[in-house]
């Protein structure tokens, strides 16, 4: 009973089951170390370098109105660091296809990660190699980040400082669309007001052509010189006093129409003006949205494959898996359900 409890001890104990096989495991943790070192290899697995671009996210306010208009509505300086979703903005610019096509289209994409062009599935190969090598994320610190990995450590670099590039590029291709449609709307407005000032001032040189230059005051002194013509018995200045007093009354009430207009006027088309001049500038500006921190360079070192470490995994999962097998084969054998030819290596 003991020898039976002693047996069962000795087969689940790892100690006694690695003295026991000692010989086989090491062949096995050689092997699969000799193989995983051999085709974790240039020649089987591709290395590829890596290049990274750090910037922070600038804050979503309008430089031109920063610096033109005359207050601040949205109250943000154009120069602060951005908050999180300023962050998250730029995350989403970076992952559009708009950028994606024209990384492919700039740098050959799909020559270089060797699609054929008669691909079943090319777009589809090459999103998926995109996105394995080119990875966008926001760090702890509200910055975001921008990772390339490339067989060629020079590609690495140039993709991500294009990417970058690009981050402006495309957010201000956006902008600008909406800038167009605010300036035009700002132009025409201005233009129509500088149409009814033109009109208005025509309007009054016409009436003070006809003699109307100032309705009270002018109505004043005609009633004034009347009285002296009446008392003096002059018929001839008074004839000619009813006449200018008939015309003022006919054109009296236009000039005080336009008088009162032009003097709103001047205000208007200075808001105006002022409405145009930003919407011009936001329409011809180029805004940065970031503020870069490092640009990438040209990587030194492979970050992949890590060949220690696939060496390491492999051994250990290959010196796992054969003491499962060699436990299996044991107990099969202790059941009599196999039958080796060779001896056991424990009785050798």
């Amino acid at each position: 009973m003991m020898d039976k409890n002693k047996d069962a001890f000795d087969s689940s104990s790892l100690i006694f089951f690695v003295l026991r096989w000692w010989k086989h495991l090491l062949i096995i943790g050689l092997v699969a170390a000799v193989g995983s070192a051999i085709f974790s290899g240039p020649r089987f697995i591709t290395p590829k370098f890596q290049s990274s671009v750090t910037m922070f996210p600038t804050s979503a306010s309008s430089l031109s109105r920063t610096v033109l208009a005359r207050d601040n509505v949205s109250g943000r300086d154009f120069l602060e660091y951005g908050e999180v979703e300023d962050a998250e903005r730029l995350l989403q610019v970076l992952e559009s296809y708009n950028i994606r096509d024209r990384i492919v289209e700039r740098f050959d994409l799909l020559d270089h990660y060797e699609i054929p062009e008669d691909a079943r599935y090319k777009m589809t190969r090459l999103t998926e190699e995109y996105r394995g090598n080119i990875n966008f994320r926001r760090t702890q610190y509200g910055a975001v980040e921008i990772s390339v990995r490339d067989k060629d450590p020079v590609m690495a670099a140039d993709i991500a400082n294009e990417i970058a590039a690009l981050a402006d590029t495309v957010q201000n291709d956006i902008r600008r669309e909406r800038a167009e449609l605010a300036y035009t709307v700002a132009r025409q407005q201005l233009e129509d007001l500088e149409e009814r000032v033109e009109t208005a001032g025509q309007q009054m040189s016409e009436i003070m052509s006809e003699g109307v230059f100032f309705m009270e005051g002018q109505s004043e002194m005609i009633y004034r010189q009347l009285a002296r013509d009446i008392s003096a018995g002059n018929v001839e200045g008074i004839q000619r006093l009813e006449e200018n007093l008939e015309q003022l009354a006919q054109k009296g009430s236009d000039f005080e129409f336009y008088s009162r207009y032009l003097q709103g006027l001047p205000n208007q088309v200075i808001q105006a003006q002022n409405r145009y001049n930003v919407a011009k500038a936001d329409m011809e500006s180029f805004v940065p949205f970031k503020f870069l921190l490092d640009t990438a360079f040209e990587a030194e070192r492979k970050v992949y494959p890590i060949r220690w470490l696939i060496v390491f995994v492999t051994t250990f999962a290959a010196g796992f898996m054969g003491i499962m097998i060699i436990m299996v084969y044991e107990n099969l054998q202790k059941k009599g359900i196999i039958n080796p030819k060779s001896k056991n290596p424990s009785k050798s």
